[in-house]
């Protein structure tokens, strides 16, 4: 029994990945909204995080300039906060309203953004709340962590 020929690109490795409720939300959320398999949205993830490492490795050869020179876009800021009053989406970009800090790591600067935002108004219910945290990218234009509070005022 011969069975299916071999492909050029088989993908016979496997990993597994676990997932806390709120990141297994996050990745439903990407599949239904664009139709694709999870494992595909990994793969894509893992595309765009792999090109952004060899971008930056490669910018940081070159000793003499700063990381600012390198044109680099870091993360979007933009996010959609729920009103913890009536649960309305509220689109809002941090960048317009934040400081940030650096520290430097082994692939170049860790950079969070801290923001603090108070009297934000909802726009279904209007009332107000405020919104705070900060949000990392690591190495730069890559996403690493957040931590964003939603609280009535």
């Amino acid at each position: 029994m011969a069975g299916r020929p071999p492909k050029d690109d088989s993908r016979d490795k496997q990993y597994r990945v676990r997932l806390n409720d709120a990141e297994d939300d996050m990745l439903s959320y990407c599949s239904q909204q664009t139709g694709e398999a999870k494992s595909e949205i990994f793969r894509k993830a893992l595309k765009a995080y792999y090109e952004n490492a060899k971008y930056v490795k490669t910018a940081l050869t070159d000793e003499e300039e700063e990381y600012e020179d390198y044109g680099l876009d870091h993360i979007s800021l933009k996010r959609t906060i729920s009103c913890p009053h009536c649960g309305a989406a509220n689109n809002m970009d941090f960048e317009e309203d934040c400081d940030s800090s650096s520290e430097e790591r082994q692939m170049g600067p860790e950079i969070t953004y801290f923001f603090d935002w108070k009297d934000c108004e909802c726009v279904a219910c209007h009332k107000k709340f405020r919104v705070h945290g900060h949000i990392s990218e690591y190495p730069m234009g890559a996403y690493n962590y957040e931590e964003i509070n939603v609280e009535e005022e």
